[in-house]
């Protein structure tokens, strides 16, 4: 199974509770991702305090708001199986896509946040059963405006991952940049 870097949204409510159980992988990936983090600060202005207060309200900075969802993009070499699993440890999932506004909404992110079309995994799989599309959210698979014959199970790399040549995960952007068999996932958390 190919790995991807991964785009998380979190909160560091959740990750900070959880961090004394997560091994040094997952606690590296927390600090980063708290690091970058904005800290408000006795030397904020009152209009900067308001700003930070207003954002933090919505979506943390940094993260990108769509309805009822935040997406944040970060750059963590995964699988599809460790990228659901950062996910979950942190309080969300891999983007789910259910109409086209959406689908071109995670397109800019992907974009903006790692300059091009990075090849990003996505919440859907089929590895109970084959054809049977789910989201890893347990959200309804219903969009069904991918690349032509998309979804399939074409593997672009062959590996000792036991797939078998069939692929059970989705991914975006499969013709764009790919940085050797990695690429970069995308992850939603409903606040």
């Amino acid at each position: 199974m190919a790995m991807l870097t991964i785009f998380l949204l979190l909160s560091a409510a959740f990750a900070l509770g959880d961090a004394r159980d997560l091994n040094d992988t997952e606690n590296q990936i927390i600090e980063n991702l708290i690091r970058n983090l904005p800290i408000e600060s006795e030397e904020m202005g009152a209009k900067e305090k308001r700003e930070l207060q207003t954002r933090s309200s919505s979506c943390p900075p940094g993260w990108h708001r769509y309805e009822t969802h935040c997406y944040h993009y970060v750059p963590i070499m995964a699988k599809w199986p460790e990228a659901e699993h950062y996910c979950l440890l942190l309080g969300g999932n891999l983007a789910s896509v259910h109409s086209l506004s959406q689908y071109n909404f995670l397109q800019s992110v992907i974009q903006s946040s790692a300059n091009g079309a990075q090849r990003t995994w996505i919440g859907a799989n089929d590895a109970i059963k084959e054809g049977l599309w789910l989201w890893s959210d347990g959200s309804r698979f219903s969009y069904q405006n991918w690349g032509q014959r998309q979804p399939d199970n074409y593997i672009h790399v062959a590996g000792n991952d036991n797939t078998n040549g069939r692929e059970h995960c989705m991914e975006m952007n499969y013709g764009g940049t790919m940085l050797s068999p990695e690429y970069s996932p995308v992850i939603h958390q409903t606040f």
